[in-house]
């Protein structure tokens, strides 16, 4: 009996071991993440079929795509047993050489259509027939930023039948004050030990679809409404090490009082142009719906000057709503662009506001804000007036789809503006201006952008005008950190200065370095008996259809423009003259203007000779200028200068001949980006006796 049961128990463990599934061999595809402070060095090693029977005479292209940021650190190959050392090189002497070794080997290169996704291009080539190849390549990524999460995105294969990957990932080499709060890789959370630390995490990636590491770290400190993280080249010399930061806020419950008054500052100067107009009336009344309906506001149309358009506040019903879509009219376009101005009454506004809550005020523009006119200058005008707490200020700047984007230098100086009271500035599209209302005014009731982040210390660079919440950013840059130093960083929040410090994880120089290469290498290249490699970086094509020229001003159509609308208004001035003697009547002289100009409006009429002597007509002279419609160049936001030279005089015939020249000759246009200064233009003009074109008014 009890043989019996041994027998069936022996058969059963027979019949279930060959039932079992087989062990899983071997992945042929291993990707190996570590996670250091703000950084990531990712280890790809895969076996590479080479050759084919199907196509035993041309080599094996195998096309890579990489993280946003990624930077090789080096390649490698293993075939036969032997390594194949793989080399930066110059890119004619790589591509000749492999053309070569194809060509000694009877081989032919494969040919591979475009694809814009490629961003690195395998090419390898069987030497002594169809094998197998072990290829092994390392780079660094900085980590980025993603709905309030460090995210590190993989990219979706773009090969034809691709292999899925085994991947470690090891968040070991965080730093030692770091805890993660939660983390996820390729869609599967990961459980959190009480401690925060997570040593090493394994799973099989997709092998198609891209994937994703993400993780949040606990709170750094509470007034610091960000988490910070930062790596370091190890070296201990005092020269410029790499160094990169990196900054991630959050999404947090955001206070639902609404502000107590609303003034909106709308830019209607000429750079704003009629479609860009539209939009910044849309988008004002767009944040007027998405604020409460018993909302107060009242609006300021500035350019040159600033307009209220309504005595007290009002709120926005039906009727409120079409008085301001009424007034922000599109063909009411003004020239100048007067911010400090406009600012200065929208603090008087401020200082005499009523009722609970915080004052909001909101900038819309095109963001052409003239170079004169400082961020200091900017918030001396608010603050000047009277101090004002509990104001926040939002800065919105939209313009149309085919526009040029608005400058960095704007942008920063609205940032600094902004970071004096607390608020938030914003780029728009004008495709969805509700969804970017709601979304500002979500951001503002989250305690507004992190603005102005910087390092502190000596000649400590600036990393980000504005982190709103949700979002952040990654800077890789040179600087000199001492071993075990940390990066102290700056900002200002809700009107208030803010410090937050990293440990720097220190990080081996071959990882850190490529990514602050200024030249990074773009080829790479080795052989041996049995295969030959040749790396590529593809430059990405330019798009399609994008033939506009750009910059491009006919001075035919500036010259008509000042012709018949500016030459009318400056011979008034001189017919409209006080005369009270026979100097008055017989005046005669020459005035030289200068026409700044810049996306169709003009900045600033400036007298750069006179000799007339009266103070009244050349003030009437600047003041023509500004009543006239100037044209606008496509996509360009350099400035255009144009100097005009005028000749006055009257009727009567003096005894020498008149200088007469006509007037299509009277204007020298310097049209393109300012590289000179042009009164050191006019003045040796003078000193070299140059003829100037000359405009007679009577």
């Amino acid at each position: 009996m009890l043989a019996l049961v041994c027998a069936v128990l022996l058969a059963l463990a027979t019949n279930v071991t060959q039932g079992a599934p087989p062990p899983e061999s071997e992945p042929a595809h291993r990707v190996s993440i570590r996670v250091v402070g703000s950084v990531a060095l990712v280890d790809v090693e895969r076996e590479v079929p080479i050759g084919s029977a199907q196509a035993p005479a041309r080599d094996t292209v195998l096309d890579l795509d990489l993280p946003e940021g990624a930077a090789f650190v080096d390649w490698a190959a293993r075939s036969g047993g032997r390594t194949v050392k793989i080399v930066a090189t110059t890119e004619n002497t790589a591509r000749a050489e492999y053309a070569r070794t194809l060509s000694s080997h009877q081989l032919a290169p494969t040919q591979t259509p475009a694809d814009d996704a490629v961003r690195i291009r395998v090419h390898l080539a069987p030497l002594a027939g169809p094998g197998h190849l072990i290829l092994r390549y390392r780079y660094t990524v900085p980590v980025a930023c993603a709905d309030g999460r460090f995210v590190l995105r993989l990219p979706a294969s773009l090969e034809d039948n691709p292999t899925p990957a085994a991947v470690t990932v090891s968040f070991a080499d965080l730093p030692v004050d770091v805890r993660l709060q939660e983390a996820s890789v390729a869609g599967q959370p990961i459980r959190i030990p009480s401690n925060g630390r997570v040593s090493m995490v394994h799973i099989r990636a997709p092998g198609r679809a891209g994937w994703e590491v993400s993780y949040t770290l606990r709170e750094q400190a509470a007034a610091w409404p960000s988490q910070l993280l930062a790596a370091r080249e190890s070296r201990r010399d005092k020269g410029a090490a790499a160094s990169v930061v990196a900054l991630c806020r959050p999404q947090r419950r955001g206070s639902d009082s609404p502000p107590g008054e609303v003034m909106l500052l709308i830019d209607r100067s000429r750079s704003v142009g009629a479609g860009g107009m539209s939009s910044e009336r849309a988008l004002a009344r767009a944040l007027l719906e998405a604020l409460p309906p018993s909302q107060r506001f009242n609006a300021m149309l500035f350019a040159k000057t600033a307009t209220q358009i309504f005595p007290i506040p009002r709120v926005a019903t039906r009727e409120a709503l079409g008085a301001l879509t009424t007034a922000a009219d599109p063909n009411q376009l003004e020239n100048g662009s007067d911010f400090v101005a406009a600012l200065r009454s929208a603090a008087v506004w401020a200082r005499a506001a009523s009722g609970g809550g915080f004052r909001l005020l909101v900038i819309i523009s095109d963001g052409a804000l003239p170079e004169t006119e400082t961020a200091a200058m900017l918030s001396d005008a608010v603050a000047s007036v009277a101090p004002i707490a509990g104001l926040r200020v939002m800065v919105l700047l939209v313009r149309p789809a085919a526009d040029d984007p608005v400058p960095v230098q704007a942008v920063e100086r609205f940032a600094e503006l902004v970071g004096h009271f607390g608020g938030v500035v914003r780029l728009l599209s004008s495709d969805d201006l509700q969804s970017a209302a709601r979304s500002s005014l979500a951001a503002l009731a989250q305690g507004g952008d992190l603005l102005n982040v910087r390092t502190e210390g000596r000649k400590g660079p600036a990393l980000a005008s504005g982190v709103a919440p949700g979002t952040g950013f990654t800077r890789a840059f040179n600087w000199p950190l001492r071993h075990a130093s940390r990066f102290q960083v700056a900002a200002e929040y809700a009107g208030a200065t803010v410090r937050a410090s990293a440990s720097a994880v220190s990080v081996a120089t071959e990882w850190l370095r490529p990514l602050v290469d200024s030249q990074p290498p773009k080829v790479w290249a080795g052989s041996q008996s049995d295969v030959a490699v040749f790396v590529e970086t593809v430059t990405p094509r330019p798009p399609a259809g994008d033939t506009v020229v750009r910059g491009q001003m006919d001075p035919l159509v500036l010259r008509n423009a000042l012709a018949l609308a500016f030459l009318p208004r400056a011979r008034a001035c001189y017919l409209s003259r006080r005369v009270a003697n026979s100097a008055d009547l017989a005046l005669r002289g020459r005035i030289r203007l200068e026409l700044h100009l810049e996306r169709g409006e003009l900045e600033d009429a400036i007298i750069r000779r006179s000799n007339l002597n009266r103070p009244e007509i050349e003030r009437c002279v600047q003041q023509a200028a500004f009543e006239v419609e100037y044209p606008r160049p496509m996509f360009r936001d350099a400035p255009t200068v144009a100097s005009v030279n005028l000749v006055f005089a009257p009727r009567t015939a003096e005894e020498n001949h008149p200088d007469a020249s006509s007037f299509d000759r009277e204007i020298d246009l310097i049209l393109g980006p300012v590289t000179f200064d042009p009164k050191e233009l006019l003045e040796g003009e003078s000193k070299h006796g140059g003829a100037t074109d000359n405009a007679q008014s009577d």
